[in-house]
């Protein structure tokens, strides 16, 4: 029976685009930081911030042999502050989170927004008794303000969020790092994610059951579902499922 119901959140609950890859969108960053004082061109910006960011991952790396390099996720707030370091200024951690939160808006192609139905679901699922917990490969400074703008704060038992595990989906420590954070049977657990191999493949490494939606921030993947792995058409098939 299933007990607790783990989301993914972007591209399951929350639809977002970003793009960090536009002149357009370091040209309003490196405005930003030399109006702060940090004097960065565009494109010295960009290579300084994509340099950092692997530093911080070897780093990280360094002191997680266990996990593959590629499944390291480093906290991003240090980012910001190397960057600040660079040209000689020291700042603390809330000018660094204003500063990664600028970063983020900046970046947004479009406004965050919640799928259709996700409140719904939520509310059903809370009301017939089941836990609620949310596994996301995503940043804490970033998210935890996205998930108070739209009102998903207090909906979940409990939040897990890669760069504060220091490991991303599909690795099965973050998963089991959810597991025992919360003291849940892996068999009393489905994960709801639009990603075939972060969430459905990394639930099937410890013993979880799946629901796959497709969504327009899936990845292409061509494989088969794993093992106890379904696949829904849309999030109300979790409080109601349709007839084949």
């Amino acid at each position: 029976m299933i007990e607790n119901y783990i989301f993914d959140l972007y591209g399951t609950l929350v639809d977002i685009r970003t793009d960090e890859s536009t002149p357009s969108f370091w040209r309003r960053m490196a405005l930003f930081l030399s109006l702060q004082g940090a004097a960065y061109g565009p494109e010295k910006l960009r290579i300084a911030y994509i340099s950092t960011v692997e530093g911080e991952i070897d780093r990280c790396s360094a002191r997680r042999p266990d996990i593959p390099r590629a499944h390291i996720e480093p906290d991003i707030l240090p980012v910001f502050k190397t960057l600040y370091a660079e040209k000689g200024i020291e700042v603390d951690d809330l000018r660094a989170r204003d500063t990664a939160l600028v970063f983020r808006a900046l970046s947004m192609v479009k406004t965050v927004r919640l799928y259709p139905h996700v409140l719904t679901v939520l509310e059903t699922l809370r009301r017939q008794g089941k836990g609620l917990y949310l596994l996301s490969n995503a940043q804490a400074v970033f998210t935890m303000a996205e998930l108070g703008k739209l009102g998903l704060l207090s909906r979940f038992d409990g939040i897990v969020l890669s760069s504060d595990a220091g490991v991303k989906k599909p690795d099965k420590a973050i998963f089991e790092y959810l597991l025992s954070k919360y003291r849940l049977r892996p068999e009393a657990c489905v994960m709801i994610g639009n990603d075939m191999d972060a969430d459905m493949g990394g639930a099937a490494s410890v013993g979880m059951a799946g629901r796959f939606i497709h969504t327009n921030l899936s990845p292409e993947c061509q494989r088969p579902l794993p093992k106890n792995c379904q696949e829904i058409t849309c999030l109300l098939d979790l409080i109601a499922p349709r007839e084949e």
